[in-house]
């Protein structure tokens, strides 16, 4: 949840309210007009653009109105009627400066991805619970570190290891879950992370309503990882990683306390764990996926499926304070919208995973197409006009979040058992790589000539639309036995085959788990 909230703040901290350059030597120069003589000096001094508006990024040097150099300035005064600070209207991010914002954002993602990788590779060396405290803590002092922030360069350090907590931690905690219930209990492992991730996305819009400063804001989203600490003594490690390192015995403990609280029904003697009585899973080379060109061609749709969420959903939600309206009541129906995505996972198993994802991508490829006809046919002054674009930006995100969180689901279940994790991770990092390049998608492409602000909902939409296409070539897993082998991964889904895939998974099914809950 406190990741999400410090993803989501950044759309509230990094606002560029409406602004004018401020009038030389005037010392109380606001951006509300003061009177009559505090009009003239603001008609005399700030030159008006095409549409009858004061310019924000010049000003006009000399007394008369028709005479004078026209300069850019370094100075701003700022409209605070809604947010009295920002993270650009202190540090003087606009006009030339602006595209500084955008590189926070990459930043960021770029610790997200560098995070999802590290975190990973140390979950498995010193355990998921031990890593994900690590980077719980570190969260919160990057967090603090970042609202205290003296300069440019410091906030975005900060926000660079804040990203790595999101991508280390998120990670972690996904794995901690599922590795510890039944396989047929890890969706609804995945559904509760996937519902509480959304539930902080919606906290995030009152929180902004009511702490308007940014450096208050930052600060409170960055106090409550400090207060999961005290959990270190309530979560057990992952039963699976200690079984995974041969401690049996902690491993026992912590099932047979599962069994306890779950009424399951375990041996009361003896210790039944142990190398002789585990079946070990061999392991497999990655490198072998090139020797199975069927599930080469998978993983290949599966990473654009990656690559498209990663993009449109980070895109999107970046984004959303450019939309037209109120920015609040934008952002919390936006969140809205992600928080029912995440909540339709509880019936996927009733839909099937092709079926959902398929419909899902073609609804977010037609709703931001759609907005190319809203531009050129629609009268672009209207308030009706600017409703109709925000509702079709907000269908085609719902879309994109339904398949961002199925994917963390579907991605992994048509690999071979020792290579599960390693697809899930593949298509993971090339999302997050992805993800890294939508904030300057949408500022280099977000003011096009012809197109106006549709070229990223454009490419978008396309992207989605040869998901929805390609998605028909993967496989349905839903109430099917995993692939064990990479033969069993090859044949799964081909009709003739799953037989012996079924058959293979039901003799070697552990029901350790299964017992305990």
């Amino acid at each position: 949840m406190t990741t999400a909230l410090q993803m989501m703040v950044t759309v509230f901290m990094q606002q560029s309210p409406a602004h004018r350059c401020a009038i030389p030597g005037l010392a109380n120069d606001t951006f509300e007009i003061q009177g009559a003589w505090h009009q003239y000096l603001i008609n005399q001094t700030i030159p008006v653009d095409e549409n009858g508006e004061y310019e924000g990024c010049l000003w006009r040097s000399g007394n008369d109105s028709g005479n004078g150099s026209v300069l850019s300035c370094n100075e701003w005064v700022y409209d605070t009627s809604v947010f009295p600070r920002t993270f650009p209207t202190e540090f003087g991010l606009l006009c030339g400066s602006s595209l500084l914002i955008n590189m926070v954002n990459v930043v960021y993602l770029t610790g997200v991805a560098a995070g999802a990788i590290v975190g990973g590779l140390a979950a498995d060396c010193i355990g998921r619970k031990t890593v994900a405290f690590i980077f719980c803590l570190i969260h919160g002092v990057g967090g603090v570190g970042a609202a205290l922030s003296p300069t440019y360069g410091a906030f975005v350090a900060f926000r660079f290891f804040v990203g790595t907590c999101h991508g280390a931690a998120n990670n972690c905690v996904l794995v901690l879950g599922m590795e510890f219930v039944s396989p047929r209990k890890r969706i609804i492992s995945v559904c509760v992370l996937g519902i509480s991730w959304g539930a902080g996305i919606v906290l995030a819009t009152p929180l902004a309503y009511l702490i308007r400063d940014w450096r208050y804001l930052q600060l409170t989203v960055a106090l409550p990882p400090f207060l999961y600490l005290g959990f270190w003594w309530i979560i057990p490690e992952s039963p699976r990683w200690l079984l995974s390192r041969g401690r049996y015995k902690e491993a026992e403990r912590i099932v047979r306390w599962a069994s306890r609280v779950n009424d399951g029904k375990m041996p009361e003697t003896g210790h039944f764990l142990n190398e002789h009585s585990l079946q070990i899973t061999p392991t497999l080379s990655p490198l072998k996926i090139f020797k199975a060109p069927r599930l080469m061609a998978r993983t290949a749709v599966a990473i654009c499926g990656w690559i498209t969420v990663g993009i449109s959903w980070y895109g999107l939600t970046l984004n959303q304070g450019s939309l037209g309206g109120d920015v609040f009541l934008n952002a919390l129906v936006l969140s809205l919208i992600d928080l029912m995505a995440f909540l339709s996972l509880t019936i996927i198993n009733k839909v099937g995973r092709r079926r959902a994802y398929c419909a899902s991508m073609m609804l977010s490829a037609l709703s931001m197409l759609s907005t190319v006809l809203v531009h050129f046919l629609a009268d672009r002054e209207s308030q009706s006009t600017s409703t109709i674009f925000t509702a079709l930006y907000t269908i085609g995100k719902l879309g994109v979040s339904a398949c961002f969180c199925l994917l963390f689901i579907w991605n992994g279940e048509f690999y071979p058992t020792p290579l599960r994790n390693f697809g899930i991770g593949l298509g993971c990092t090339f999302g997050r790589i992805a993800a890294i390049s939508s904030p300057i998608v949408m500022d280099q492409l977000g003011e096009h000539p012809v197109l106006g602000n549709t070229v990223p909902l454009i490419l978008f939409g396309c992207m989605a639309l040869f998901c929805a296409l390609s998605g028909l070539y993967l496989p349905e897993t839903a109430h099917k036995h995993l692939p064990e082998t990479l033969e069993d991964a090859q044949n799964f889904g081909i009709k003739g085959c799953e037989e012996a895939v079924y058959k293979k998974s039901s003799e070697t099914a552990a029901p350790l788990f299964e017992m305990a809950s």
